[in-house]
């Protein structure tokens, strides 16, 4: 096997030892871990020496006469550093008392006016303080008791953008105090634009071409240290790995757009040398040049690339990165060698076996494209990461925040491949392997197959339905419904926004095999309607257990309003296992409002209350919505109001639960109800009730219960989804005129007539 071109990583070292008062302070950098060695090679080219070097501090002098311009220079040209700073003083302190008057003895005049501001952080360790903000509330005292006028004017605390910002480090009983020359840290080069999720820290990104040996930190100045191989992203987010690359070949130091603005701490100091400082800067301009090399990234996310774009523009290097939208699987590298660098999705951002997915076709698409290139990819430190399908030449300890990561490195073997055309459709693969078979035999389907079939009938079915939705008024209906019996899939469409669920069937599939399968299945349905990635969210629906529909599957919150049949209804299709409307209820709603005027109707089991909505728009006198969940309690009064009925006295949301809220109704004797609508779910349990609630079982006795509190010649519409269900006729015939509506009920965007089932009881007079 041939030498890997990933440069060897040094360890990561260990903490420094406590600090002894008999020692003057140093200058101390600080970084993140892993990143220790690149950022000594930096400031070993500013010319700081004498270094001494823990986990993410670095600690250093510099030459005598040029400690400022080193500190200035520490500011404008360190990529991996977050935070320089410059020490005040070192004191011996063993109380509150004594670390106060230590600070007093500096003289605070020289660094702050009346009129600025102040901003103080304290990082203590085995000392007589338990808590660092009162560490740094004693300092911050000291500070302004110094300076405050007899008027009683005093430095004010701002916690963005202060004056001075100062850093106690408290250990044991020495107390070193530091200004910070940036005045804020140094990752937020002033070029962020826009907002993605989980975007990855500058710094960082730095760290990372660095360990890929794609630039050498300290080399040369003005961007010469970089090599010229070109840059892919493939995932890009915001943009920041290929921004920072192109930066770096360019020369500009990442301090350069906050100096211009005068940004930086050091210019704000009493003490600053303007002069110095000015030159430095100038100098920084003077080095800036065209980048060599290729910059490229990509995203199908159209956020992402909308940030990716203003962030490069900020920058000043959107004129030398290509920047597109696409899935990663359709990108083509521009040259024949280069190094894919990306931060692929993962942790919070995408569940365990989605990750896996994804680093599977990841995997593939590097073999199948991008031989010859090597790969920086940086990873969470979950099994996810081991199914990429390469063998990595280095796995580099990273943190991305609180994240442990892998920064895996690997070198792609060139091989003869098919560039497949670039108008292929995202999702089919026609380099899918082909079983032989006979001649005269069928040949075996594949995913490209299956994803032609699927688009195929998802654009005939979408054609139709959102023509007949137009007219009306309805922006939510099923597009698909497990049409095509090997794709057991749901495609509903809300307003432009899909949601999607998978029907546990069985298949020979490995699992992960299954979730690239499932990955494939989905994009090709956001492809064919024109949906973005970020609109799209998949649930797998297995087989229900006890409670769970009352579990959160998400936090993402990806809430919107729909209309339908000229009311609005808000729903959320990440957070739930369902969206908060029913679909296949659409015909009893419009049943329920053509009987509802001028009734009293009563809503059990009422989810997020959208039979409610229609009762109240179909003109009833008032109506009374039941559940044990707050969270749909909440949500029904949403959708009330969402619709113009803000009447608490004639809308009631009750938190009860259903047998207790009609036994206890039945005994107080209040005013019975015209209208009933029960669509309980097939099982349930609650804290309210001794026994957990089965529809099977129990509905018969809720309905005797039901007909306890409704008027005679009264309404209830009776649903259910299971499957297995058998309505309880014989016993509930005495008080009810029973008929079996479920035809009626089922919407014509519905082919799977089993979605629920529906009855119509009319109460009896009694006997």
């Amino acid at each position: 096997m041939s030498e890997s071109r990933f440069p060897l990583v040094p360890a990561v070292p260990r903490p420094l030892p406590a600090p002894s008062i008999d020692e003057p302070p140093r200058a101390t950098a600080r970084t993140l871990e892993g990143l220790e060695w690149i950022l000594v090679r930096e400031l070993e080219a500013l010319g700081a020496r004498d270094f001494r070097v823990g986990r993410r501090t670095v600690e250093f002098t510099a030459e005598p006469g040029r400690e400022r311009e080193t500190l200035y220079r520490a500011v404008l040209e360190c990529r991996t550093a977050i935070r320089i700073l410059e020490p005040l003083g070192r004191f011996q302190a063993d109380s509150p008392e004594s670390l106060y008057r230590a600070m007093q003895e500096i003289d605070w005049t020289e660094q702050l006016k009346v009129s600025d501001t102040l901003r103080v952080d304290a990082a203590i360790h085995d000392t007589f303080l338990t808590h660092s903000l009162y560490a740094a509330q004693i300092v911050k005292d000291a500070v302004v008791d110094q300076l405050r006028t007899p008027s009683g004017r005093r430095p004010s605390v701002q916690l963005r953008g202060a004056t001075l910002r100062l850093a106690l480090h408290l250990v044991g009983d020495v107390a070193t105090i530091f200004r910070d020359a940036a005045g804020r840290s140094l990752h937020q080069r002033g070029w962020r634009m826009g907002e993605v999720d989980a975007p990855l820290s500058e710094v960082l990104a730095a760290g990372i071409l660095a360990i890929a040996g794609w630039w050498q930190p300290g080399a040369t100045a003005g961007g010469d240290g970089v090599d010229a191989e070109s840059i892919l992203d493939p995932m890009c987010g915001s943009g920041t790995l290929a921004i920072e690359a192109a930066t770096i070949a360019a020369g500009m130091p990442p301090g350069l757009w906050r100096a211009r603005r005068k940004g930086h701490g050091f210019f704000r100091f009493r003490d600053c040398d303007k002069a110095l400082a000015d030159r430095l800067v100038a100098e920084a301009e003077a080095r800036v040049h065209v980048p060599r090399g290729s910059f490229s990234m990509s995203d199908l996310d159209p956020r992402a690339i909308e940030a990716a774009r203003a962030c490069a523009a900020a920058a000043g290097v959107a004129d030398v990165i290509t920047i597109e939208q696409k899935h990663f699987e359709q990108v083509r590298p521009a040259s024949p060698v280069g190094l894919v660098v990306t931060n692929p999705p993962y942790g919070e951002r995408l569940p365990l076996p989605r990750a896996g997915a994804m680093f599977t076709r990841l995997g593939d698409w590097l073999v199948a494209h991008c031989g010859g290139w090597r790969a920086a990819i940086l990873a969470a430190d979950s099994p996810a990461a081991t199914h990429l399908g390469l063998r990595p030449a280095h796995r580099v300890a990273l943190m991305n925040g609180p994240i442990a990561c892998r920064l895996l490195e690997v070198e792609i073997h060139s091989r003869q491949i098919t560039l497949r055309p670039p108008d292929e459709p995202r999702g089919v693969d026609p380099e899918e392997p082909q079983a032989e078979v006979a001649p005269g035999w069928p040949r075996a389907r594949t995913t490209a197959d299956q994803i032609g079939d699927f688009r195929r009938r998802l654009a005939k079915r979408f054609k139709h339905l959102s023509k007949w939705a137009r007219r009306q008024g309805i922006e939510a209906f099923r597009v698909y419904d497990r049409d095509i019996p090997e794709i057991p899939l749901v495609i509903d469409w809300y307003a432009g926004w899909l949601h999607a669920a998978e029907y546990d069937r069985p298949h020979e599939r490995t699992d992960i095999e299954h979730e690239v399968w499932l990955d494939r299945m989905v994009e090709a349905a956001a492809a064919e309607l024109g949906v973005p990635a970020n609109q799209v969210f998949l649930k797998v629906r297995k087989r229900q257990r006890d409670g769970d529909q009352y579990e959160k599957v998400d936090a993402r919150r990806a809430v919107l309003a729909v209309k339908e049949g000229g009311l609005e209804f808000e729903v959320n299709l990440s957070d739930y296992l369902d969206t908060g409307l029913f679909l296949d209820h659409r015909q009893t709603r419009a049943l329920v409002r053509d009987e509802a005027s001028g009734k009293r109707f009563l809503n059990l089991f009422c989810y997020t209350g959208s039979f409610s909505v229609y009762a109240a728009a179909g003109g009833a006198i008032e109506t009374t919505s039941v559940d044990l969940s707050n969270t749909y309690l909440d949500w029904t009064r949403t959708n009330l109001s969402r619709n113009g009925f803000k009447d608490a006295g004639r809308h009631r949301v009750v938190r009860d639960e259903a047998r207790a809220f009609l036994e206890h109704r039945a005994r107080r004797g209040e005013p019975l109800f015209d209208l009933v609508v029960v669509d309980p779910p097939t099982f349930s349990r609650s804290a309210k009730s001794e026994t957990p609630w089965d529809v099977e079982r129990d509905h018969a006795e809720l309905l005797e219960l039901v007909a306890k509190n409704l008027v005679p010649g009264g309404v209830v519409y009776f649903s259910t989804n299971f499957r297995r269900f058998h309505f309880a006729i014989e016993r509930l015939a005495p008080l009810y005129a029973i008929r079996e509506i479920t035809n009626r009920t089922i919407p014509e965007d519905f082919r799977n007539e089993r979605i629920h089932r529906g009855w119509r009881l009319v109460a009896k007079p009694p006997v």
